[in-house]
Order: structure tokens, then C-alpha cells, then sequence
């Protein structure tokens, strides 16, 4: 396979392997603060809460609760599994501490759901370099002697 007049077959991984990272920093860059914020909020005290329907994977869905004698509107956070919740429905949350509209869903925050999360971008990781180490053997040269003609 040519690479070009000029162009270096050592070239050719980095590119690959610099696109790939560009790729996959949206996803580090939206499931690990979503992960984080679970483990957070982990220890707070679940709280009554009012849910407000939307696209709750995506993080389109907020809630409303009393804190410290105000309601407080807060959007939970990317990967809530809200599935069975309807508008208005009573659900518990926890808030980081000293920041109440920074919430989860109380049934959200156990170590599965935060390493379902982990698993997204480091499973795409993997795939990414998978794809890669096959590329880059595929291209491979055969080694061994150059036969003369």
C-alpha cells in the first residue's frame, strides 16, 4: 500500500491514534463528571423530590426539592435511568454537599451505575485500540530477505 510521495508509513499511527483520542474526549468529557457526581453524592441524605420529565439520559431532566427552606430546580445529571417516572412523581435525591443543584437520583448512585458509566468511554478505549494495533499489523512489511530479480 503507498502512503504517498514523501509521506512516512510511521505517520500514518500517529494521525490515526491522534484522531481516535479526539473522538473519544467527548466521552470521557461527559461520563466521567456524571460518574463523579454519583460517587460524590453518595454519602448525602436522600431527599423528597418533585420529577420533571425530559430525556433523562441525556441529561434533560431536572427536579425540584426543598433545601434549606427554598425549592430548589436542579437538571439531573447524563445516564439517569428514570425509566417509570412520569411528571410530577415523588422521587428521592441526594445533593452534593454545600452545592443543592448538583443532584442524583438517590437509586442512581450505587457502584453499578457508576461503572456502567466508566464502561462507556473505556470500552470505546478499547475498540479504538483494537482497531488500531489491527491496522497498524495489517500494514505490516513482511520481514525477512528482499529477493533480487
Amino acid at each position: 500500500m503507498s502512503t504517498g510521495p514523501g509521506r512516512s508509513r510511521r505517520v500514518r499511527p500517529a494521525v490515526v491514534g491522534t484522531v481516535a483520542a479526539l473522538a473519544l474526549a467527548p466521552a470521557y468529557a461527559v461520563f466521567l463528571p456524571a460518574a463523579w457526581l454519583r460517587t460524590e453524592v453518595r454519602g448525602a441524605e436522600p431527599t423528597a423530590a418533585t420529577f420533571h420529565a425530559g430525556t433523562c439520559l441525556l441529561g434533560g431532566c431536572t427536579v425540584t426539592y426543598p433545601h434549606a427552606g427554598e425549592q430548589v430546580t436542579a437538571g439531573l445529571p447524563v445516564g439517569t435511568r428514570a425509566g417509570g417516572h412520569a411528571e410530577g412523581d415523588t422521587v428521592y435525591v441526594r445533593a452534593a454537599p454545600g452545592e443543592p443543584e448538583r443532584v442524583a437520583l438517590a437509586a442512581d448512585t450505587g457502584r453499578g451505575t457508576v461503572a456502567a458509566l466508566l464502561a462507556v468511554p473505556g470500552g470505546l478505549t478499547l475498540l479504538a485500540l483494537a482497531a488500531g494495533a489491527v491496522r497498524v499489523l495489517r500494514d505490516r512489511r513482511p520481514e525477512g530477505p528482499a529477493q533480487t530479480l
